[in-house]
This record gives structure tokens, C-alpha cells and sequence, in this order.
């Protein structure tokens, strides 16, 4: 039963980046909060006939519980839910990044470029500067950021830091100052930010 309702959530974030023109308020995304909280808010077609949002409530809902219980304490809730004009809005809360990489499988990290190098993550790579057009920096300069703050992700979805965007990697659009979408779902995708 985990399997199917984690199978149903990561389909709906695979498909949140179609549909073109939509504002960043109407697709899947990820928040970040100072205090190490992640909100996801999950943006998706639910127009189909056989689709029951009780139904879908009550998977995921045994499913943070299951989490929870393994945990030990309560990592993640799900804070909403509703169907508007035939789309879904789903609103969780993990206590932090590792929560959502545990409980979706799904590579995410958010934390200083000290803690992601410590953490193992290859930093062997070239930024974009998000305000100096044209400007680049690699894993030295990367490194001498080490107290700046880094999220790391591998799906397509909107990434919301709580501070300015500094640099992101290629696979990366910055589309305002606390704000990216990242489009390659293959590859690990970095942010930094103040």
C-alpha cells in the first residue's frame, strides 16, 4: 500500500511541471523555512471521474502515519487538501530535507555548503550567478561559501528558499529572488543562497 500511494504522489510531481503558462502559485513546489521545515504543496490535475479525494486523504495520510510511527515522532503532516475547479492542492509539512528524501526516495538536501560537501555531495561543479549575468563560480569558490546555505534536488519542481538566490546550477531557472524552477529531473540541481 506505501508503494502505491508514494507511486501516486511522485507521478503527480513529475507531471506538475506541464501545462504551460501557470504561475508558480498553481504548480508543485518546495518551501524551505529557516527553521529546517520543507512545505510541499502538491499542484495537480484530479478532473477524472474515478478520482476520490477522501480516498487519496486516507492513503497518504496512512502513510505519514506509518512514517511517523518509524520515526518516533511526528516528522511530517498533512496540513490540506482540497479540489478546486477539478485541481488538487495538497499541502504537507516535513520537519526537514531528509524527511522528504526518506519518505519520497527522492534526493533532496538543505543545509550549509559545508554540510553538503561533509555530506558527500560532488561540489565538483559550475554555478550561474542569479544576479551578475555572465558570471560563474566553481567548487573552489564554492567551498569558501562553505556557512552559505545549498539545496540540492533531483526532480523538476519549484524551489522556494527562505533567502536570496546567489547561484544555481545548469537545469536550474531562477525566476525571482527566493525563487527557481528546476527543470532536469536526471541530474542534482543546486542552489545557493544567502
Amino acid at each position: 500500500m506505501r508503494k502505491t500511494v508514494l507511486l501516486l504522489l511522485a507521478a503527480a510531481l513529475l507531471l506538475a511541471g506541464c501545462g504551460g503558462n501557470k504561475s508558480t502559485e498553481d504548480v508543485t513546489s518546495l518551501e524551505f523555512r529557516k527553521n529546517g521545515e520543507v512545505i510541499h504543496t502538491i499542484v495537480e490535475d484530479f478532473s477524472a471521474s474515478y478520482y476520490s479525494l477522501d480516498e487519496l486523504e486516507a492513503q497518504v495520510q496512512e502513510q505519514v502515519d506509518a512514517y511517523n510511527e518509524s520515526a518516533g515522532s511526528n516528522r511530517i503532516s498533512v496540513d490540506s487538501a482540497e479540489v478546486t475547479d477539478g485541481v488538487i492542492t495538497m499541502v504537507m509539512t516535513f520537519r526537514g530535507a531528509e524527511d522528504y528524501s526518506s519518505f519520497y526516495r527522492q534526493a533532496l538536501f538543505c543545509g550549509t555548503v559545508l554540510e553538503a560537501f561533509n555530506a558527500g555531495y560532488d561540489l565538483d561543479i559550475e554555478l550561474v550567478s542569479a544576479q551578475e549575468e555572465g558570471t560563474t563560480i566553481s567548487r573552489p569558490d564554492i567551498l569558501e561559501m562553505g556557512d552559505r546555505h545549498i539545496i540540492v534536488v533531483r526532480e523538476p519542481i519549484v524551489v522556494k528558499p527562505y533567502a536570496d538566490i546567489l547561484y544555481a546550477s545548469a537545469g536550474v531557472e531562477v525566476t525571482g529572488s527566493r525563487e527557481a524552477a528546476v527543470t532536469d529531473s536526471q541530474a542534482l540541481s543546486y542552489i545557493i543562497f544567502r
